[in-house]
């Protein structure tokens, strides 16, 4: 592997996993089902202030100063111990990867397909088909062999798809902001009304209304001063489109100017979706209102019954599709159906270079057999780890397909944020004070204080308070389904598995003649 990634590269590779506008959509659905009255705006104001100051300064500081392919891996070796770097990256790199492949490429199919379907205003049967398992494995089987393929390719094949896949989808959201910012409420009023009309569906207040009597649901929009509780509830939601920019840490020994772009890469990969959470917030809220976001949010995730019967609008209530509503020019709905695809498209392949350099890592600490360290000669690729992956994650789309239930009762989301965001907050906490990283740490350009503590202790605690947000939230909120007992025996079963596999393979190289601690005193080979 050579180092061929750009900036452009390195930003895009963790904002592009940063999914923004999935982000957007999880934001307005689920987000807003689970708390109505929380303030997206004051949300994405607070949790991105997290990430980029957190999340972004921990995963960039550290990778900047262990530029070597393997993510989280790399860090937690040499800070905190081999055994508890081996075990995060399995859960992570191997098994989370695997889990995003198995429900993200089905996501292309249902809501990606239905939803720019229906902003089209396709034929209800042709959506309703992209719904059915059937369409769910082969788009989801076809959008993971695409990204298998630019992934053996080699980096610069997957640099040259992420580009012109990322052009596309800030083309289509800033489109699609637009159109939203240009409307009026009473624009969007009369829009689905009309729509309504035509489909013999709820009016704007009636919808409102309907929802208002289920269960008693509080569509009560925040005060200005607003519910600080409430606004919090969002982050799990808002976090899709913030938090999730070190990715770019599995790909820092192929980086230019490792020191300067890691870390730029990190901070631009959460700035930037920033500004389009604060625009979309306020822009949403003012053209559809607080209260009928809420409606639809419950009516996108509720279980309402008979009650929501009535609700038979042919665009659905995705919330882009929801936007559509305010143009007839079948261009720009397409653009604003086909927002949720692009930026939801390059998952597949980010996965595939997640699993793959972090057991080529493994490989290169001797923590495995010899061919996780092979590099294709042709591809400049680790090609037998993305081959592994493949199997797997096409097993997982045919179970989403066919039994999506197994995998929403898996439920990792919480278990995903204490083991990845977590510990590394924990690695980069300690790493200026850890003996054994003493030598890595003094030739790392980061030692930068704010009066007598170090920025990245700094960084490191806004991280873990994030993660204790997120936390509380997932536990406290049963709606949120974050975590689960099968997902968690499998978390703690793979942990399990990663720490005897450390102690397996260091009882092999022993019996060889070789002791592997020797090599956590320093950086693998670049």
């Amino acid at each position: 592997m050579v180092r061929e990634a750009s900036l452009i590269d390195t930003f895009g590779i963790g904002f592009m996993n940063n999914t923004l506008g999935v982000g957007i959509w999880t934001m307005a659905s689920w987000g807003l089902f689970i708390s109505p009255h929380g303030n997206m705006l004051l949300g994405s104001i607070l949790a991105s202030l997290m990430c980029i100051f957190g999340i972004a300064f921990v995963w960039g500081f550290l990778g900047g100063s262990m530029p070597r392919s393997g993510g989280d891996y790399i860090a937690n070796s040499r800070i905190l111990h081999p055994a508890v770097g081996i075990a995060m990256s399995m859960t992570n790199a191997g098994f989370v990867m695997t889990f995003w492949i198995a429900t993200l490429a089905p996501f292309c199919a249902d809501p990606g397909m239905t939803s720019l379907l229906a902003s089209m205003r396709a034929d209800q049967s042709l959506i309703n088909w992209f719904a059915t398992p059937e369409a769910i494995v082969i788009v989801g089987s076809l959008v993971n062999i695409w990204g298998f393929f630019i992934v053996i390719t080699g980096l610069r094949v997957y640099n040259l798809n992420q580009r012109v896949i990322m052009l596309l989808a800030f083309f289509t959201l800033i489109v699609t902001g637009i159109v939203l910012t240009m409307s009026s409420h009473t624009d969007f009023v009369n829009a689905y009304n009309a729509q309504a009309q035509i489909d013999g569906s709820m009016t704007y207040d009636q919808t409102i209304a309907t929802v208002r009597d289920v269960d008693g649901v509080n569509l009560s929009g925040p005060t200005p001063g607003m519910d600080l509780g409430a606004t919090l509830a969002l982050f799990p939601a808002i976090a899709w489109a913030t938090a999730y920019g070190y990715q770019i840490t599995f790909i820092c020994g192929e980086v230019k100017r490792p020191q300067r772009n890691i870390i730029l890469g990190q901070v631009l990969a959460a700035v930037i979706p920033a500004v389009f959470l604060v625009w979309f917030a306020w822009a949403l809220v003012n053209v559809m209102g607080q209260d009928f976001l809420g409606a639809v949010a419950y009516i996108d995730n509720g279980d309402a019954g008979a009650s929501i019967d009535n609700f038979a609008l042919s665009t659905g209530s995705n919330t882009y599709a929801m936007i559509s509503l305010l143009t007839h020019n079948a261009f720009l709905q397409f653009c604003i159906g086909s927002v949720f695809i692009f930026f939801n498209l390059l998952c597949m392949p980010i996965s595939y270079i997640a699993f793959s350099r972090a057991a080529f890592a493994w490989g290169m600490d001797r923590l495995g057999p010899m061919w996780f360290s092979d590099v294709s000669p042709r591809w400049h690729s680790p090609v037998k780890n993305s081959l592994v992956m493949l199997v797997m994650s096409e097993i997982g789309i045919f179970i989403y397909a066919y039994w999506a239930a197994a995998i929403d009762a898996v439920a990792i989301v919480a278990l995903e944020a204490m083991s990845a965001w977590g510990v590394m907050a924990v690695s980069g906490l300690l790493f200026p004070y850890v003996k054994k990283a003493r030598t890595i740490w003094e030739a790392s350009p980061y030692k930068f204080r704010l009066g007598p503590i170090y920025v990245l202790t700094i960084a490191s605690v806004i991280n873990l308070l994030f993660v204790g947000i997120l936390i509380y939230y997932f536990f406290t909120v049963p709606a949120l389904g974050a975590i689960s007992t099968v997902g968690a025996m499998i978390y703690v079963t793979i942990w399990v598995f990663g720490v005897l596999w450390y102690y397996i393979w260091i009882r092999h190289w022993k019996n060889q003649g070789i002791d592997l601690a020797l090599a956590w005193k320093e950086l693998p080979p670049a």
